[in-house]
This record gives C-alpha cells, structure tokens and sequence, in this order.
C-alpha cells in the first residue's frame, strides 16, 4: 500500500497524474488534510497512523509531497514501525525562506481568499509552466484548487513556522528516497534534499534535472518507474 500526504494546498487529488502507473502496483490511498481547528503536526501524523490501519494494514511506504513531505518525516519519526519506505518530493526538514513565509502567513490569514486569489493563480501557473503541464491538467488542477479551505491553508503554514525535525533525521531509519527538482521557486529542493539524505543513513536523492515544484503533475517525473528502479536497487545491495 502507498499512502499519498498532500501538499500545502491539502488535497490528496493532485496526485491524479501519477495514480494510473502507480496503481498498477501499489494499492494507492490519497485523502484530504484537515482543514479546520488547530491541529498540530502530531495530529496530522496520526491521522496517516489511522489510515493505515483503518485500511487493515500494519505498514506502507508513505509518500510526501511538500508540506506533506513535513507531515511524512513527522510521521517516520513519531510511528516508525508504520514505514516501509519513506518517499520525500521536494521539502524540507526547516524552511528557511523566513521573509518569505512570514509575508505568506500574514497575508493567508489576514486576507479573504478571494483577494489573494489571483496571486494563488499567477504563482501557481508560473510553476505549471515550469514542469510543462498540459492545459487539461492545469484545469483540472484548478478545479481541484477550488476546494481548498483558507482556514487549513493557513493553518498548515503556521505550522512550517514553527517546524525544525533537522536534527531529529538521524532517528529515521527506514529507506528513504529523495526526490528534488532542480527548477523548484518554493523550496530550495536539491540543497534541501541533498542536506536531509546526508542525515539519514539508508537515504538516497534523485536530483529532477529541468523539474519544478509541481514535477508530480508533468512529463518529467514517473514515480512508478523511480520506485521500482529503487526497489530492485535495495534488492541487489
């Protein structure tokens, strides 16, 4: 079984490119973040521990993009024996544009989505571009944006506020797998990438040449096909 966690957007869906190959071997479970009270990183890895044993399963290889990459580190570290493998897109163990977020945090919270909706969209199409997205997609993709609540956005980035798990990676120690675009405007992937696998023992980091932060939605990345090259790699070693 493979257990998508979504990015900051929340929304499990995005990963609509990559389920057809990816099902074809794995059982693929996506679901929606919580969007309302005051969760805590705690709780949201818990919710993935109640997914995967509500699916009647003891472990699965979890996959997290982005913010939900956070999620699935927090997740390795507070339920280890949950993991199989771990599989980390583009994100980050501390995010260190400050200014950045700061700017973020204050205007997702003090302004209507509707106000800051055509900068959501004018970044997010710059990014679209980046990894090539066809147009169909794009508009799926914004369909699916549309669901998105301002309350769990928000929420979720007050949480990377406050997250520093740098230190902690040495306690991970299931197989990792690094994925990291080198075109990425949102996170510093590689540099962030190449600094986690340093810190996890049985770690390994793919580097996207030409990929942006949406890879998962372009030409670029097959997640499929990266997992069974990584697969029979660990079987061979």
């Amino acid at each position: 079984m493979l257990v998508y966690i979504c990015g900051l957007d929340g929304t499990g869906e995005l990963l609509f490119k990559q389920i057809p190959e990816l099902s074809r071997k794995y059982r693929v479970i996506t679901y929606r973040s919580r969007d309302a009270g005051e969760f805590t990183y705690g709780e949201l890895a818990d919710d993935v521990a109640a997914l995967i044993d509500g699916e009647g399963e003891e472990r699965a290889t979890v996959l997290g993009e982005s913010f939900g990459g956070t999620v699935a580190l927090m997740f390795a570290l507070r339920h280890p024996s949950m993991v199989e493998r771990l599989v980390i897109v583009n994100s980050f163990a501390r995010y260190r544009g400050r200014t950045r977020l700061l700017l973020a945090r204050f205007i997702s919270s003090a302004l209507p989505f509707r106000i800051i909706k055509p900068f959501r969209i004018g970044a997010n199409l710059l990014g679209l571009y980046i990894d090539g997205v066809s147009k169909q997609d794009r508009q799926r993709f914004f369909e699916i944006m549309r669901t998105v609540r301002q309350e769990g956005y928000a929420r979720r980035l007050r949480l990377i506020w406050d997250l520093n798990v740098t230190e902690a990676l040495k306690e991970i120690r299931v197989p990792t797998l690094f994925i990291a675009s080198e075109r990425d405007i949102v996170v510093p992937s590689i540099k962030e990438g190449r600094e986690m696998s340093s810190r996890i023992q049985d770690s390994k980091l793919i580097e996207v040449k030409g990929a942006g932060h949406a890879c998962l939605l372009g030409e670029r990345v097959s997640l499929a096909k990266i997992l069974d090259e990584w697969g029979r790699e660990s079987a061979e070693c």
